[in-house]
């Protein structure tokens, strides 16, 4: 039956996401990594109902562990205003710190608010330089963006029509009709 589609692989997950508590600093790396996936199911609506809400609650738990994955994802959420209010400025706050921690997809999200200018001061060469590093790790949403920036960077711009020297203007233009 399609419902219980990956219900065996949450087992004892549901009964303990039904007991989580707010984020708070200081939680330890395998809660962290534990709620990052609970939240990716919920997310997905992957063997459990579609959550928005409560995945994000989960990503929070995550990034507050310290889980670069979950912040990355946390980013996503308030880049795309999922469960949260969308807030360009935090989301790329997260992905910087996704980053810093090491999330290889997180090279491409950043990448792509400082491309676009949301929450950052937009910055394509800079966006290229995230793209190429996401490049290097093998991620290849990095490499499709790297490649349409590049293309369009390295394009140059069409020229303008040559403006005529003086208009032609006649006498007929300048007196009106009689």
């Amino acid at each position: 039956m399609e419902t219980t589609k990956g219900w065996w692989r949450l087992g004892p997950l549901l009964v303990l996401s039904a007991c989580a508590v707010p984020p708070r600093p200081g939680i330890d790396p395998d809660t962290a990594r534990f709620d990052l996936r609970l939240a990716q199911l919920y997310l997905n609506g992957d063997g459990v109902p579609r959550d928005d809400a409560k995945a994000f609650y989960l990503a929070s738990d995550a990034s507050a562990g310290g889980d670069a994955n979950g912040q990355e994802l946390l980013g996503r959420l308030y880049a795309e205003g999922r469960g949260v209010r969308r807030d360009d400025e935090m989301a790329t706050s997260l992905f910087r710190a996704a980053v810093d921690g090491g999330s290889v997809p997180a090279l491409t999200d950043l990448g792509q608010m400082i491309e676009t200018g949301r929450g950052t001061k937009a910055d394509p060469k800079s966006a290229l330089d995230y793209y190429e590093r996401g490049m290097e790790a093998d991620d290849p949403k990095a490499r499709q963006n790297y490649q349409r920036l590049k293309k369009l960077l390295d394009t140059p711009p069409p020229k303008a029509a040559p403006v005529p020297d003086t208009p032609k203007i006649t006498q007929e233009v300048l007196e009106p009709p009689g």
